[in-house]
């Protein structure tokens, strides 16, 4: 289901030109919803920790991971 809804949502951003940082930054409020659903305290920190990550710092990331390869 979660990952029907995220295909949806990057078709419908193809469909209208979104890019990768609306895209991106459209994910968030859904990944943080999933954080909030963790009981433990320490978990449910660290999950949002990640689902806050600013987009800059995620393509950087995201780019050496890439080059690690």
């Amino acid at each position: 289901m979660i990952r029907h809804l995220i295909v949806i949502i990057a078709l419908t951003c193809g469909l209208v030109g979104c890019s990768s940082r609306q895209l991106y930054d459209s994910a968030a409020s859904w990944r943080q919803q999933e954080c909030d659903r963790i009981v433990d305290a320490t978990e449910r920190s660290r999950c949002l920790e990640t689902a806050n990550l600013e987009y800059e710092r995620y393509r950087r990331e995201r780019e050496k991971a890439g080059e690690a390869r």
